[in-house]
């Protein structure tokens, strides 16, 4: 009788830590291309007429973007922005460790003028 918990507690413990590895920072651009270019813009200045429209963070605005914490753009990414009605929450598609790059390495470093993307093979 003492195999079963045993062995459903090996079982639970393996899937607890079988999590998907941590996605690189050009898995997490190509992640920005395709889910949030429609509000944020291919740069992450959201001057585009459907950013505008939709009301996207301008990632480039360095003065508005330093008003923001990392902690509080880690949140909007994991929850969303009213209920995932205005952006929607990426907590089932991001693990914790890619959110926090994804705010650290793509978002504090979009550029006005300059696409978020993966870097081209061969190129630098």
């Amino acid at each position: 009788m003492r195999i079963v918990p045993t062995l459903s507690s090996l079982l639970l413990a393996a899937s607890l830590g079988a999590q998907a590895p941590a996605k690189s920072v050009d898995e997490l651009r190509a992640f920005f291309a395709q889910n949030c270019v429609k509000c944020h813009g291919p740069d992450g200045s959201a001057h585009s007429a459907e950013g505008k429209k939709l009301g996207g963070f301008d990632f480039t605005d360095t003065k508005k973007a330093a008003k923001e914490t990392d902690a509080e753009m880690e949140k909007t990414i994991r929850k969303g922005i009213f209920f995932g009605l205005v952006m929607p929450s990426f907590k089932d598609r991001l693990s914790e460790a890619d959110i926090a790059l994804m705010v650290k390495e793509v978002v504090r470093k979009a550029e006005k003028g300059k696409a978020i993307a993966p870097k081209q093979e061969g190129g630098r």
